[in-house]
């Protein structure tokens, strides 16, 4: 490996003119710059990288962590991450948990090995213990769409008792009273909240709590077909089913067509989250959507600040999610004669 003292000689200069010349860090006359860049040129040198962040205590990388690379929402996430620390010439390390607690781990361990200036984290559940060990050791840390309590960091968030509550109200306006949910993880904020916004509208709309309407997913596309088969198959079952996001939304279309429901007819369908396609599906499909590039677009903006030292106090910022009203809730019941299901 060619060293910065092998450029020095063959460019005629010290060492610390050549580290000048690298980082930008004094002012070096043309004519000795370019017999520096030329010597790199000619020698093939690479900066070791680690090395000057040993003693910067800067690597020009950040790590983040989700807990589900497989959902369409997490992409557009990513794209706002990348485009605000992008444009601060950062290097993003990205690792999928796929809600293990265990991977997790490993992922902490891994860019705290690899010497990561700060990490954005979208956790899998409600275990604070590895992001303690980043915190302790003066790490960045901001937690993306879901909150761990009482752990005193950066959070980016949306509305999501609000969101599921406006979701639900669309519902009875609708005259739909036997709504099932389909949530996520109760040992998360995301499924724990939403469940929260359900039963609030169910409240101020005096209807009554059914806990057979109430299903406990993971958030993946299989726990919302398999408990969506479990909605249909109640004696009585909901007029009107939300998922509570797009992977258990998905798995909910599979279930209702494999058993021949029509949607809105028998049953409506609503879904905490928007992906582009939901608008041209059949019917086009009534949804909350999140505001996925700002968040990552805020996160990495936090987390920037924090690694320049710009706060001294964590921020918990709260966007406001946007109810997309289409057909796949159905129209006014009052007006239509619904069939029974054939379960």
């Amino acid at each position: 490996m060619v060293t910065i003292k092998e450029v020095a000689k063959l460019a005629g200069v010290s060492t610390t003119t050549v580290s000048y010349v690298i980082n930008k860090t004094r002012f070096v006359s043309e004519e000795t710059r370019a017999k520096v860049l030329k010597a790199i040129n000619e020698l093939g040198y690479h900066p070791n990288i680690v090395a000057r962040s040993l003693r910067s205590r800067r690597t020009g990388t950040v790590g983040l962590m989700i807990c589900d690379l497989m959902n369409p929402f997490f992409a557009e996430v990513l794209q706002g991450i990348e485009t605000y620390l992008g444009k601060k010439k950062y290097d993003i390390i990205v690792t999928n948990t796929n809600y293990d607690f265990d991977k997790e781990k490993e992922s902490v361990e891994m860019l705290y090995g690899k010497q990561v200036e700060g990490v954005i984290i979208v956790p899998g559940g409600n275990n604070d213990e590895h992001i303690k060990f980043l915190i302790e050791r003066n790490i960045p840390v901001v937690l993306l769409d879901k909150k761990i309590e009482n752990l005193n960091v950066d959070v980016v968030l949306v509305n999501n008792v609000e969101g599921s509550k406006r979701l639900v109200e669309h519902m009875i306006s609708l005259e739909h009273e036997r709504i099932g949910i389909i949530t996520g993880p109760l040992n998360s904020t995301t499924g724990k909240e939403r469940l929260e916004g359900y039963l609030k509208a169910l409240r101020e709309h005096s209807i009554p709590e059914d806990k057979n309407l109430i299903k406990i997913g993971d958030f993946k596309k299989q726990s919302g077909y398999l408990l969506t088969l479990e909605l249909l198959s109640l004696i009585s079952p909901p007029t009107a089913i939300f998922a509570c996001n797009n992977l258990m939304g998905l798995g909910a279309m599979e279930a209702l067509k494999e058993k021949k429901v029509c949607v809105p007819e028998e049953v409506g369908l609503v879904i905490f989250d928007d992906l582009p396609w939901f608008r041209y599906v059949n019917p086009p499909l009534t949804c909350v959507a999140q505001p996925s590039f700002r968040l990552g677009e805020l996160a990495g903006q936090l987390l920037f600040e924090q690694m320049r030292k710009r706060r001294k106090r964590p921020k918990e910022v709260v966007l406001e999610v946007q109810l997309k009203i289409r057909q796949s809730a159905g129209e006014l019941r009052s007006a239509n004669k619904s069939r029974k299901i054939n379960r």
